[in-house]
């Protein structure tokens, strides 16, 4: 059967022209807040990655960059600061091909194009509120975060964006690992949410049952064993359109639990769905990576 999507690295500057417009068919951007053809091709030219997704047509309907950077201090998850690594700073689908694994194959064909590189790391940020993103990233892909980002790129006005802090997860990518090598060749072992729960694994933040209301800020439990379950929304943007002050409830009670357990030695590792209680709910696997681990989980690296 003939694939609908092709993934190819961007060549022309026609490409990167189109590149420019479909990133204000995806996030409703200002034209100002868009990168700009000229950058994507300086970066395609030195030693960075400029991918499309292309259907049965050659229509571009996805688009991933990146570029190569170094580890900071604040992302312990990458390992030691100053290492050489790759940047990978957009992704995006245009909406009619979104949820159809288009995002995953740009992923996959960035790390099959960094391992000939010799690259085995890669980092990004993401919005930990967004449950697809924390699908892709954290359950599809395996990469694993400790670090959280507080209003990283301040004000943004595009429509996913607009009238809430840019808080980010900064994610780890080892892509040469066993770990992720599992997830994308043999697909993501979803952990079952009634059997974690039944362990004893506990949830540091539930919302409150049958609502969209989280937890409340400071009454959370931190409690002394690994790992822990941290409730995020399952869609976020609906949460926004009927009531943005409940979405800005969202993004403090979050930042508030993640860096906490951040602080005490905790890495997100997985990702949870449960949809055996009636509504969709959706948690943070962390795991303290510090001491000898109670539960027999795969390791992070």
């Amino acid at each position: 059967m003939h694939d609908p999507v092709t993934i190819a690295r961007l060549q022309t500057i026609q490409e990167f022209r189109h590149c420019e417009l479909l990133q204000l068919s995806i996030w409703g951007a200002d034209p100002v807040e868009v990168s700009p053809a000229d950058l994507l091709m300086t970066i395609h030219r030195h030693g960075g990655l400029v991918l499309g997704a292309f259907d049965a047509e050659a229509r571009m309907i996805g688009f991933l960059f990146g570029f190569p950077g170094i580890t900071g201090a604040d992302n312990p998850a990458a390992g030691k600061p100053g290492q050489l690594h790759h940047c990978s700073h957009a992704l995006g689908v245009i909406p009619e091909w979104q949820g159809k694994g288009v995002g995953f194959r740009l992923k996959l064909a960035q790390r099959d194009w960094l391992l000939q590189q010799g690259t085995e790391l890669v980092t990004w940020t993401f919005d930990p509120l967004e449950s697809a993103n924390a699908i892709l990233n954290i359950g599809k892909l395996g990469a694993v975060s400790r670090c959280y980002l507080r209003d990283l790129y301040g004000t943004m006005p595009d429509a996913l964006n607009a009238g809430m802090p840019s808080d980010r997860l900064e994610v780890a990518w080892r892509i040469k690992g066993l770990r992720v090598h599992n997830r994308v060749v043999n697909g993501w072992q979803k952990l079952p949410a009634a059997e974690l729960l039944r362990k004893g694994i506990p949830i540091v933040n539930p919302a409150i049952p049958h609502t969209d209301q989280p937890c409340e800020p400071g009454k959370y439990t931190i409690p002394g064993t690994s790992p822990v379950l941290a409730e995020i929304p399952y869609g976020i943007q609906s949460i926004k359109r009927r009531s943005n002050s409940l979405a800005k409830t969202w993004r403090m009670s979050i930042r508030e639990v993640l860096e906490s357990l951040f602080s005490r030695g905790y890495e997100i590792d997985d990702l949870v769905i449960d949809a055996g209680s009636g509504t969709q709910r959706i948690y943070y696997l962390l795991r303290n990576v510090a001491p000898e681990q109670e539960f027999n989980f795969p390791p992070s690296r």
